[in-house]
C-alpha cells in the first residue's frame, strides 16, 4: 500500500473523529445536562447492535454565513443511514443538535431528501429522529434549505412506505410541517416541543403572550391530537418506536411478518361475560376486553389519551396484526364526536394504506348532537367516517358487544354490512337501533310537531331490536351471525383467515382519490 493511501485512510479516520464528536465536547456535554441523548446515541437505542451503515459521513456545510465565515459542521448536522430494527432495513435521518443546533442548511437538506427518497425506492420505512433549530437563518447558500421540497417529498411518498418521526427538540413554524406529515408522531416528554409559532415568536408577531406547555407533548397528545405515542425521555420514547415498528410491514406491497407467539388460536374467553355488563347503564374499560382477546394480552395503543372514548390500537390475532378501533363506554357513554372521529379517521387511512386489517369492537350509542358539535363540523367528520370507511379496502370486521346505535353504531363502527364489513357478529345481548334517547320529543318540542311523527318517527326511531330479532331478516345486512362470549377470539380468527386473500376494487377513476369532506 502506498502512501497516497495511506494519507487517504489517515484523512477518512479523521473526519470519522470529528463526525463522532459533532460539535464539541462542550455541546455534547450541554446536551446531556437537558436530559437528551445526541444523534449518534439516539440511533444506537433505536437499531440492532452494530447494523448501522451510515452514507454521506464526509458531507461538510456548503455555505458561508452573510459574513462571510464558514463554520466547521460534521455531517452538515444530519446523520443518515440504513440499519436493521427486529432484522428488518430500515432508513434513519437524525439531526444533530450539537452542531449549529441541527439546523437545515442545503446539504442537510439533501442528505434527508435523498435518505427519503432511497427508502421509498427500496421499499423500506424511514425513521426521523428529529432535534431541530429548523432552518439555517443568515446563511447565503439557500434561504428554506429546500424544505419546501421535503414536504412535497413526504407527501408524495405517503402510504408507500411508513414515515415515522420520533421528536426530541423543538419544531417550530414550518419545521413543524416534517412530523405532521409522517405516518406516526412520538414525542419524548423531556425535550420534545412543536409550535407552529412558539412563544417568542408569537409575541413578536402579536403581542399575545402564551405559554410554553402549548407544543408540550402532553398538550399534542390530550389536546391538539398531533401526537400518537408520548415518552418519559428520548431512550423511552425511542424504545417505543422499535416496538411500533413491529406492527409495521417494510412498505405498502409487504405483509406484517408473524412474530412468534404462544397464545392458543382456540383459546375460549369466557371472561368476557363477567367483563360486559348486562345492564346497559353500567360501564365498563374496553381496554379489559382486548387484553382477554388479543394473543397474549398484548396490544399496542395510538393516541391512549386523545379523544379516550375510542381506542386505537395494534395487536395480533394468532400471529396476525391487526388495527383495532374500540368504543370505551368507560368514557363519556362511548360516543363519537369531533374528535375521536378524527382519530379513528387518521387510523383507518394508516390501516388501509398499509394492508392492515380492522377489527372493531362496537358498544355506542349515536354520534353526540348539541350546539358545540355542531359548530365544530360534526357532520363534516362524520361525512369523513363515511367516506373513508366506505373506501377501505383491507378486511374489516365487526362484533357488537352491547349497544349499536345510528350512525356511530351501525355504519362507521362496521354493524351494518351494506356499509362494506365483511364479517359482523353480534354477542347474544347486543341490541341495534337508530336512536338511544328515552326523551318525548312531543313532549320537549310541544305543538309544531305533525300529528303521525311520534308514531312514524319520535318513536319507532328508538325501538330497540335484540341480536336474535335483527337475525331473523338475513337480508337485512345487519350481522352474519350471533356468537357466544366464549368464542369471540375464535370467530375473530377465523374471519381473519376467511379475509385473508380479499381483493377489493373501487372504481377506476383518472386521480388517486375521490373529494371527501375534509
Amino acid at each position: 500500500m502506498g502512501n497516497r493511501m495511506d494519507d487517504a485512510i489517515k484523512r477518512y479516520q479523521q473526519i470519522q473523529e470529528k463526525n463522532l464528536l459533532g460539535g464539541g465536547v462542550e455541546h455534547i456535554e450541554r446536551q446531556h445536562n437537558r436530559g437528551k441523548l445526541t444523534a449518534r446515541e439516539r440511533i444506537d437505542v433505536l437499531i440492532d447492535a452494530n447494523t448501522f451503515n451510515e452514507m454521506g459521513s464526509s458531507v461538510g456545510t456548503t455555505g458561508a454565513r452573510l459574513d462571510g465565515r464558514v463554520p466547521v459542521a460534521p455531517c452538515d448536522g444530519a446523520v443518515i443511514g440504513t440499519a436493521k430494527v427486529h432484522g428488518r432495513l430500515i432508513a434513519i435521518y437524525a439531526p444533530d443538535f450539537t452542531v449549529l443546533g441541527g439546523s437545515t442548511g442545503a446539504q442537510h437538506g439533501h442528505k434527508y431528501m435523498k435518505i427519503l427518497e432511497m427508502a421509498a425506492r427500496v421499499g423500506i420505512p424511514l425513521v426521523n429522529l428529529l432535534d431541530s433549530s429548523g432552518g439555517r437563518l443568515g446563511y447565503i447558500d439557500v434561504i428554506t434549505a429546500g424544505v419546501d421540497w421535503q414536504f412535497r417529498m413526504e407527501s408524495l411518498y405517503s402510504g408507500l412506505i411508513p414515515q415515522i418521526t420520533v421528536l426530541m427538540g423543538p419544531c417550530i413554524a414550518g419545521g413543524a410541517y416534517l412530523p405532521t406529515l409522517c405516518d406516526f408522531l412520538l414525542m419524548s416528554r423531556i425535550s420534545a416541543n412543536m409550535w407552529l409559532g412558539g412563544p417568542r415568536q408569537t409575541e413578536a408577531a402579536t403581542s399575545e403572550k402564551i405559554d410554553r406547555d402549548i407544543g408540550s407533548p402532553d398538550y399534542h397528545m390530550r389536546l391538539s391530537g398531533s401526537a400518537d405515542m408520548v415518552g418519559d425521555d428520548d431512550d423511552i420514547t425511542i424504545k417505543q418506536c422499535r416496538e411500533l415498528l413491529r406492527y409495521l410491514p417494510q412498505n405498502y406491497r409487504e405483509k406484517v411478518p408473524n412474530w412468534e407467539q404462544s397464545d392458543d388460536p382456540l383459546r375460549q374467553t369466557d371472561a368476557l361475560k363477567d367483563l360486559i355488563p348486562d345492564d346497559f347503564s353500567e360501564t365498563y374499560d374496553m381496554h379489559d376486553v382486548i387484553e382477554v382477546l388479543v394473543d397474549d394480552g398484548d396490544y399496542l395503543e395510538i393516541k391512549d389519551e386523545y379523544a379516550k372514548n375510542l381506542i386505537t390500537c395494534f395487536a395480533r390475532f394468532n400471529g396476525e396484526v391487526v388495527g383495532i378501533a374500540a368504543n370505551n363506554p368507560k368514557y363519556p357513554g362511548s360516543i363519537l364526536e369531533v374528535n375521536s372521529s378524527d382519530k379513528y379517521y387518521r387510523f383507518l387511512q394508516v390501516l388501509d394504506a398499509y394492508s392492515i386489517p380492522l377489527v372493531n369492537l362496537v358498544d355506542t350509542p349515536p354520534f353526540v348532537p348539541g350546539e358545540d358539535e355542531e359548530a365544530r363540523g360534526l357532520l363534516r367528520h362524520m361525512g369523513k367516517l363515511v367516506d373513508v370507511y366506505a373506501t377501505t379496502t383491507v378486511p374489516k370486521i365487526s362484533v357488537v358487544l352491547r349497544e349499536a346505535y345510528a350512525d356511530a353504531g351501525s355504519m362507521v363502527m362496521g354493524a351494518l354490512k351494506s356499509m362494506g364489513a365483511d364479517l359482523t357478529y353480534a354477542l347474544p345481548i347486543a341490541q341495534f337501533a337508530i336512536e338511544a334517547s328515552e326523551l318525548n320529543y312531543s313532549e320537549v318540542y310541544g305543538k309544531g310537531i305533525e300529528d303521525d311523527a311520534y308514531e312514524s318517527y319520535m318513536f319507532l326511531s328508538r325501538e330497540k331490536y335484540d341480536a336474535f330479532e335483527v337475525g331473523l331478516t338475513f337480508t337485512a345486512q345487519i350481522i352474519d351471525e350471533i356468537i357466544l362470549p366464549r368464542d369471540v377470539r375464535k370467530k375473530i380468527i377465523d374471519a381473519l383467515e376467511i379475509t385473508r386473500n380479499k381483493v377489493e376494487e373501487l372504481p377506476e377513476r383518472a386521480k388517486m382519490h375521490g373529494a371527501p369532506p375534509t
